[in-house]
């Protein structure tokens, strides 16, 4: 190889909490369902050098992975940028704290829509309502903490059911604090 990859995706589990409708997981099984060690996780980043970007997701939630926070640390003593996306559902105040203090650079927040019933429908799980408030505080977590980091941004899949919602969705960013939508 003439050069060694910048920007990786390492998936630290293929788990789920949820069943979104959008979600290649709905449709079929490729893998084995795992999480992966920290030995693991060390194994495979000592073999990219070069990396200066990870970004910690797959096609499972990150937060299943208890080790995530560890594994940030050891990317961020490499000066690497970090980020994953998460469904947000399991952002407790113990994640939050974990993830401000692990340096995280970035973290997106998968939400397709600002109506409950319709996320229960698009993510398999009425759980808005618990995702908006993690997601407040997180913002919090990071204003006692005095942390810039993770900056937060909003990712949508956008489809026929939630098009028209999408300004919704804005505001909903626009009212938690949160200030990216893509």
């Amino acid at each position: 190889m003439r050069s060694q990859p910048r920007c990786v995706f390492i998936e630290v589990t293929n788990l789920s909490n949820l069943s979104c409708a959008t979600c290649v997981r709905a449709f079929t099984a490729y893998e084995p369902p795992r999480v992966q060690t920290m030995e693991e996780f060390e194994a495979i980043s000592a073999q990219l050098p070069a990396m200066d970007r990870a970004v910690l997701h797959g096609l499972g939630e990150p937060l299943l992975n208890r080790h995530l926070p560890a594994m940030i640390r050891h990317l961020k003593g490499r000066g690497i940028t970090v980020l994953f996306n998460s469904n947000g559902t399991l952002l407790t105040t113990e994640w939050q704290e974990a993830l401000v203090l692990s340096g995280l650079d970035e973290l997106r927040i998968s939400i397709d829509t600002p109506d409950a019933e319709r996320y229960a429908r698009i993510r398999g799980r009425p759980l808005l309502h618990r995702v908006i408030d993690n997601v407040r505080g997180l913002i919090a977590t990071q204003r006692r903490l005095g942390a810039e980091t993770p900056r937060l941004s909003f990712w949508v899949v956008g489809t026929k059911d939630n098009f028209e919602q999408l300004p919704d969705l804005i505001r909903l960013a626009s009212s938690t604090g949160v200030p990216e939508v893509y």
